[in-house]
């Protein structure tokens, strides 16, 4: 069930990125100013996150020896998705109701509903994979065993 959460959440991901590289092109997000740069960044990073989410992280060597990621690398994975969702659909709500770097979005259209149904999926399915992921045991690395002095 987490594999499947991961992966679920991972096309969710494609999907934000996709959305936002569409609205680059087509709504012509390219030519305002920091703006537009934002959506390529927003793309680049929903794509990273969920190539990152896909991939067998705890199989590639050195993760496992990094303190905090090498017990559950796709639980910090999923974290950080979290935290870009929540960032995408607090930029939105701002350029809704106020300007976002001199850029005030007008209206939910059809690709802004996707985007935001898309990324909010992303926080729920990723939530749920967190509080699975949190119920899994995971093994702490193997210490070396101490040696016994003489005295001992």
């Amino acid at each position: 069930m987490r594999d499947l959460l991961r992966y679920l959440a991972a096309l969710l991901l494609f999907g934000v990125g996709a959305v936002h590289l569409y609205e680059y092109f087509a709504d012509y997000y390219r030519v305002i100013p920091i703006i537009g740069i934002l959506f390529l960044i927003n793309f680049a990073s929903a794509v990273a996150l969920g190539l990152a989410l896909a991939s067998p992280l705890g199989s590639l060597p050195g993760v496992a020896s990094i303190p905090i990621l090498g017990r559950a690398p796709h639980a910090l994975i999923a974290a950080g998705a979290i935290a870009f969702a929540l960032g995408t659909i607090i930029g939105l709500l701002i350029t809704e109701n106020t300007t976002l770097f001199g850029f005030h979005e007008y209206g939910y259209r059809t690709t802004i509903a996707l985007a935001l149904g898309l990324e909010s999926g992303v926080i729920i399915v990723l939530a749920a994979y967190l509080a699975l992921e949190s119920r899994h045991p995971h093994p702490t690395p193997a210490r070396p065993p101490r040696s016994l002095s003489p005295e001992q």
